[in-house]
């Protein structure tokens, strides 16, 4: 019985082809999730396909490795370097502009939360806000049936105002510092349901 370790294989076509079917899945992946998210899919094959590249990638290489259209991959590095999640990197001596992804990848997250969650949950808050607004300053001489629903109303959009401003606070934390303690939203959640 031979217990020699067998040589390490030499690269060959079918190893790129492997490579390039693995970073294929991923972007794919990544794609499906930041579509889940409402950003356009194309942010994450080509984030992915830069994350996974070890050297600076330029536009056409992005084009070649996503399968995107040169306009899609020129709109999607557009909004990408909004984002901050990817940057240009110099290239001393060449025209071409290439491009790296950001790699911390909870700073991603985080600023999404912080970017996006944060405003929508914020303008929830000031709807609701407003919506109670109006209840209290209906008019105060009415029948009481009417007097009952606009209490109910008050109660019930109180509730959600209280769930929204909960919710606030856990994202605005959770996206400074990474944890969050889901308590007070559960303890909201329970007291809406009475």
């Amino acid at each position: 019985m031979n217990d020699a370790i067998p040589p390490l294989p030499t690269p060959s076509d079918s190893d790129e082809a492997a490579r390039q079917r693995a970073v294929g899945l991923v972007a794919e992946a990544i794609g499906e999730i930041i579509g889940f998210w409402n950003f356009k899919p194309s942010m994450g094959r080509v984030w992915s396909v830069l994350y996974l590249s070890a050297t600076p990638l330029d536009a056409e290489q992005i084009e070649l490795r996503t399968g995107l259209s040169a306009g899609m991959v020129s709109n999607t590095l557009t909004e990408l370097l909004q984002w901050g999640v990817v940057r240009r990197e110099p290239a001393p001596g060449e025209r071409r502009r290439l491009f790296v992804a950001e790699t911390d990848i909870w700073m991603l997250v985080a600023r999404v939360f912080r970017d996006r969650e944060l405003r929508m949950v914020a303008r929830s808050i000031e709807q609701l806000e407003a919506a109670l607004l109006l209840l209290d300053n209906e008019g105060r001489g009415r029948d009481p049936r009417a007097m009952h629903h606009s209490r109910f109303l008050h109660t019930r959009i109180s509730r959600i105002l209280e769930l929204a401003r909960t919710g606030h606070r856990l994202i605005d934390r959770f996206s400074r510092t990474g944890s969050a303690n889901l308590r007070p939203l559960r303890d909201v959640l329970a007291a809406a349901r009475s």
